[in-house]
């Protein structure tokens, strides 16, 4: 990225409105962007995003303010909808950036078939002429990195989840997720001075997303996003813009950073409209009481005058934390929430992977990841019992309530209103209470009289969710529960199974969401899953730890390799031995720590079990926390056992 010493303004939005039919989208909006800067746009759900997006991209036109943009800037603009239609090969298609670089390719053969074919002309001015405009070429070819163009190509398309295969088929030969995948790959290739993503994450898999989080940080134009893709978001922008209220407010940092003085900005502007409010109130009572006497008219009247001319503070709207969204329950789950022994998943009798194992106890907050198609949803659903399992064994412990939710509950149909459609189902709750239930998730006033056939993905999401709170399930099994919701719903959702005293197994893409509310993960592969007794982070960490000693191992046997093939002198040998012996002395010391370790683990276990500690919820809960603790530094010593004993093979 540029320094911020010589960075360029190349676009630059001044008090820019908008509106459609009448209704004003945004005004006054101040917008700019610098060479290299990475800005992320948020916003709830119609709130204006996308239409300041293509004021940006030049295709809208605005009402007032002023654009201005540098003489000559390149923009790339991929849009939600965005898919190329075209008869032409994948690798055909993704060339086009490159047309220049391929003509000068095509000059560079014309002159060297010249010169070949002249080549007993070598004395004569027109073959030194031609020598001349050759080197020229070369030089000017290599300045446009050249001979790397096609291996441009090729990572970006490897990156996106293209195959060698696909290279050569026709773009018309692919859905329209990945045809959107296409338009991305070429945008990115035709590296744009601008460029400007609205929702790229939305037909990417967790592994290709962070492809692109990788690939964006050495990009080396500005980029804007838009993406409801917090954990995306994150790790890319430094600037976020945040439309709301028919305005756009701009924050310096990441998308954690935004979260935090958003807040801190709410408060501020709370603080201003109270005040305000208190001198408004003020100057009206003393008008009200002093405007029909004679004596006091004159000052009541220039109160008035000042009352006139207060520019009114609109009252901030209360975010989305501040909603009231309790998943509780009447009675908790024994320690045991779930056995899991052998369970093979799949259907007609065909397993997805091999047989799962899986102990769930009571407070357990899962997050169930992989790669797509590996069975994550059909796991949770046998669990859920929505699926028969193919063989093995789930087995519940006492006094479970479970609640389930997925994807598909949340396209629903109904020709009832939202009132009506959750009396039905609570008859014994009066009207004021299912009013306060639906707007704790965003239903107020005149919405719970929406008819759910016409309501939005996000908001038959919402009323999913409200009625899975009015069951009062100690244990919730969600499967991509932040599919439809936007940023504030989600953040609302967060906030409300953060809280959840009770067990919590869920299935979700959405890393930001995983890294607020997973205490473990288990990872499903074809071998059935490994659990990780940590947070998201912990658990990329331990993959980082994990892929870094594969490699070692690789190198290590690479060398070994060569090792075996010279004749390997005394001094080596005797080097070998030492290192040897001090290796099996590390592994003696770590088999004693894992002994330590298990025996503590089972005094832990020991202690839970007794009466005393059972009626002490505080006791109870500092040994459980030694004993996830306890376990972490078992799985870490485990890790280094198995890595030393690797390292004598």
């Amino acid at each position: 990225m540029d320094g911020k010493e010589n960075a360029m303004i190349l676009l630059q939005l001044n008090k820019v409105s908008k509106s459609f039919d009448g209704e004003t989208i945004f005004s006054d909006v101040d917008f700019e962007v610098k060479t290299g800067e990475r800005i992320g746009i948020v916003g709830r759900n119609g709130a204006g995003k996308s239409t300041l997006m293509k004021l940006i991209a030049g295709i809208d036109e605005y009402d007032e303010g002023h654009i201005a943009k540098q003489k000559d800037l390149s923009i790339g603009y991929l849009t939600q909808q965005m898919t190329l239609d075209t008869a032409n090969t994948v690798f055909e298609e993704m060339a086009k950036p490159f047309e220049h670089v391929q003509h000068l390719e095509q000059q560079m053969n014309d002159e060297t078939e010249w010169l070949s074919a002249h080549a007993d002309e070598y004395d004569t001015d027109t073959y030194q002429s031609h020598i001349e405009r050759y080197e020229l070429l070369s030089n000017q070819f290599e300045q446009l990195d050249g001979y790397q163009y096609e291996s441009k190509i090729k990572t970006v398309l490897h990156g996106l989840n293209f195959t060698e295969e696909d290279f050569n088929h026709s773009i018309n030969d692919f859905s329209g997720g990945q045809k959107t995948r296409l338009s991305l790959a070429q945008m990115l290739l035709s590296e744009p001075d601008l460029l400007l993503l609205d929702e790229p994450t939305n037909h990417l898999d967790m592994e290709t997303t962070q492809w692109l989080e990788g690939y964006l940080n050495y990009f080396k134009g500005a980029i804007v996003i838009i993406s409801h893709d917090r954990y995306f978001l994150d790790k890319i922008v430094n600037q976020i813009y945040d439309v709301a209220l028919g305005g756009v407010q701009h924050y310096k940092g990441n998308y954690d950073q935004f979260i935090q003085q958003r807040d801190q900005y709410y408060e501020k502007r709370m603080q201003e409209y109270e005040k305000q409010q208190e001198e408004i109130k003020q100057l009206e009572t003393y008008v009200e009481k002093n405007i029909a006497r004679a004596s006091t008219s004159g000052m009541a009247k220039s109160r008035r005058k000042m009352l006139d001319k207060i520019e009114r503070i609109d009252k901030p709207m209360i975010d989305a934390r501040s909603a009231n969204i309790q998943f509780d329950f009447d009675r908790n789950t024994g320690n045991d929430v779930y056995h899991i022994r052998q369970l093979s998943i799949g259907y007609d009798q065909q397993p997805i992977t091999k047989p799962i194992n899986l102990e769930v106890t009571k407070g357990d907050h899962i997050a169930v990841i992989g790669p797509n198609g590996i069975g994550k949803s059909t796991f949770i659903k046998t669990i859920a019992q929505k699926e028969t399992a193919i063989d093995g064994e789930i087995i519940p412990g006492a006094n479970l309530r479970v609640g389930y939710y997925d994807q598909k509950q949340a396209e629903f149909t109904s020709n009832k209103t939202i009132l009506d459609f959750v009396w039905d189902q609570y008859p014994d709750m009066n009207e004021k209470d299912i009013r306060a239930v639906l707007g704790r998730f965003l239903f107020v006033q005149d919405e719970v009289k929406k008819v759910i056939t016409d309501l939005s993905g996000g908001e038959k999401a919402r009323l999913q969710l409200a009625l899975l709170m009015l069951e009062r399930n100690n244990v919730l099994i969600l499967d991509e529960p932040t599919n439809h919701l936007d940023i504030d719903s989600k953040e609302m959702l967060e906030q409300a199974l953060s809280d959840f005293d009770g067990t919590l197994i869920f299935v979700s893409h959405d890393r930001y969401f995983i890294n607020q509310l997973a205490n473990k993960v288990f990872e499903m592969d074809a071998e059935g899953g490994v659990l990780y007794l940590g947070d998201y982070q912990y658990y990329i960490e331990k993959k980082e730890e994990q892929a870094a000693l594969t490699a070692k191992a690789q190198a290590s046997e690479a060398e070994n390799e060569k090792i075996h093939t010279t004749e390997t002198n005394y001094a080596q040998q005797k080097q070998q031995k030492r290192e040897q012996r001090q290796i099996e002395r590390q592994i003696e010391q770590c088999e004693q720590e894992i002994s330590e370790y298990e025996e503590r683990i089972a005094e832990l276990e020991e202690a839970m079990t007794q009466p005393d500690v059972f009626s002490d919820p505080e006791k109870a809960n500092e040994l459980a926390t030694e004993k996830v603790n306890t376990e972490q530094q078992l799985e870490r010593v485990m890790t280094q056992w198995e890595e030393l004993q690797e390292s004598l093979s």
